[in-house]
């Protein structure tokens, strides 16, 4: 083709000189013909170059499928000397090349997180730029999640801004009422090495990857709150995740994945008010992701270690510690088929013991099982709606829901609150995130538990009740408004009483969903609680006071 082009050029060259050289001896007449001669000789060429082309796009798509005829023909030859099983084929195996799976894609998928409200968020949005971007520049080697949020608010009597929360409540509504710098920064790295682990090699007849998988994940915590705001001494940092696991080893069992190493395990939360009602995280090591035909299984085992005063002494002292150790056998059922959604069953089996502190004096042992169940359903894209209802009870070491102790207070100092037989806690809640349209979102929140600690707290009730509709002016400006009661019964202490708060809270935002973020937000908050509450809420400044107001500004992101 580049040839007949330089001979084109040739002829128009070599002819063109000796029209020229004749033309002042030519009639206008003779002139003119030999213009049009020149013109439909350049018309045979174009059309001759054309010809020329589209013979040269079919030769060369004939010697693709001549050469694809080749290696398909190599590869059958190849099966067959491997023997009459290998040589079979399934129609799905002939259109394998057709529907070979982006392993990338399929690694990622297998280690996603799917409980918690952040994660549901990412998994929703279409486009996830900022995450891209920087598995681009890392040239996909790790990859970086993370949460952050940080600001600074104050309180109307001057100081800074401290947290409204029910006394005995184990959470609170979260908007306009965070008084710390909090952020949470993991790195992780799938593995994924074709033929290095594996005598096979290639795709399985499904198109899935036939060779082993595995995902490395550390992540970084850090908390600093606005009452020591930047004070070095009162940020801490922490190692809350550091954990492997290994999957795809088994062609019946591809999603199966063991892991080990201390990990944030299968948490549900809820997230207007930061609520992890059902959190196993801890150091350990399992099995998960089991396929049966009734959904998914799990089984993990799960510790953690702690230290306290006992409470138990004649002499009871909160820095005379004892070394506490709470073990859990976790096991799960999950992404089961119900109507209107999936489904997760969990029992949990805990013991909860614990070492000598100076005095050569123990805590008591106790065990315990917890029984949970949540449906889950969602559905993603504009349209954005997930909601999750809770059943969850628990007897004795088993009745937090978590993999580790709680604490409570006394005039001698905090304490591992011990568990007891007899003792449990009962737990219904729901949580709905759903956005109708592009200019409205909501999310309601409610919890109601009840829990008997025996001798070590008595019968505590809470009831929280909680909402969060979001106005999305536009496609980046919205104004959230988030009120929340919270009413705590407690016998042991004799006190029963409320506690309503409400934020007020314009924000700037990419995007226009409820789940949008970066956040940028300024934020009003008032709080009001009952008599028994008084000098228990904020602190004091607000010591004999009833109410309280605090105001600022924060920005909030995830990716």
């Amino acid at each position: 083709m580049c040839r007949l082009k330089a001979n084109i050029v040739l002829v128009i060259f070599f002819l063109f000189p000796s029209f020229y050289l004749r033309a002042d001896t030519q009639t206008p007449e003779e002139i003119q013909k030999i213009r049009q001669e020149i013109e439909q000789l350049r018309q045979e060429y174009e059309q001759r170059l054309k010809q020329m082309e589209e013979r040269l796009k079919q030769l060369e798509t004939a010697s693709v499928g001549i050469s694809t005829a080749n290696q398909n023909k190599s590869s059958n030859e190849a099966k067959s000397k491997a023997g009459p099983a290998a040589g079979t084929q399934t129609g799905l195996e002939k259109n394998q090349a057709a529907s070979v799976i982006n392993p990338k894609r399929y690694i990622d998928k297998q280690f996603e997180n799917k409980t918690e409200s952040i994660h549901q968020a990412l998994a929703f949005e279409q486009n996830r730029r900022i995450k891209q971007r920087v598995e681009h520049v890392l040239q996909e080697f790790v990859d970086i999640s993370g949460y952050f949020r940080a600001g600074y608010g104050r309180n109307d009597q001057g100081g800074p801004q401290t947290g409204f929360q029910a006394p005995g409540a184990m959470a609170k509504g979260r908007l306009g009422n965070e008084a710390e710098n909090y952020g949470e920064l993991a790195i992780g790295k799938n593995f994924y090495l074709p033929g290095a682990f594996s005598l096979s090699s290639g795709p399985r007849s499904d198109g899935t990857p036939s060779d082993p998988i595995a995902r490395f994940q550390l992540r970084f915590s850090m908390y600093n709150p606005y009452q020591d705001y930047m004070t070095e001494s009162a940020t801490s940092f922490g190692l809350v995740e550091s954990w492997a696991a290994i999957g795809n080893l088994s062609a019946r069992q591809p999603t199966m994945k063991f892991w080990a190493g201390n990990r944030f395990y299968r948490r549900y939360d809820i997230h207007i008010n930061d609520f992890f009602l059902y959190n196993m995280s801890g150091g350990g090591g399992g099995v998960e992701d089991i396929q049966t035909r009734a959904g998914k299984l799990a089984v993990a085992w799960i510790g953690i270690g702690s230290q306290s005063g006992i409470h138990d002494t004649p002499e009871p002292d909160p820095k005379n510690h004892a070394g506490f150790n709470k073990t859990n056998w976790d096991f799960r059922l999950y992404e089961t088929p119900l109507p209107w959604g999936k489904g997760e069953f969990g029992i949990a089996y805990s013991r909860a013991t614990s070492g000598n502190d100076a005095n050569g004096v123990r805590a008591p042992k106790e065990d315990g099982l917890a029984f949970n169940f949540v449906h889950s359903s969602e559905k993603g894209n504009e349209d954005l709606f997930f909601n999750r209802f809770f059943v969850q009870y628990g007897r004795g070491a088993a009745k937090t829901f978590t993999s580790g102790f709680e604490t409570y207070s006394t005039p001698e100092g905090t304490f591992i609150r011990p568990d007891t037989a007899g003792s449990y806690r009962f737990r219904l809640a729901e949580n709905l995130v759903i956005q109708p349209s592009g200019h409205f979102s909501i999310s309601p929140a409610l919890v109601y538990q009840i829990t008997d600690y025996k001798q070590y707290g008595g019968v505590q009730k809470w009831f929280s009740l909680g909402v969060r509709p979001v106005a999305h002016i536009n496609h980046y400006v919205s104004l959230a408004f988030e009120p929340f009661l919270d009413r705590v019964n407690d016998k042991n202490s004799g006190t029963s009483d409320f506690l309503f708060k409400m934020t007020f809270a314009p924000q700037v935002s990419l995007g226009n969903h409820f789940m949008s973020r970066p956040a940028i937000r300024g934020f009003i908050t008032y709080a009001r609680w009952g008599d028994g509450f008084v000098g228990k809420v904020e602190g004091n400044d607000d010591i004999n006071s009833r109410q309280g107001f605090t105001s600022g500004i924060q920005m909030e992101t995830w990716w």
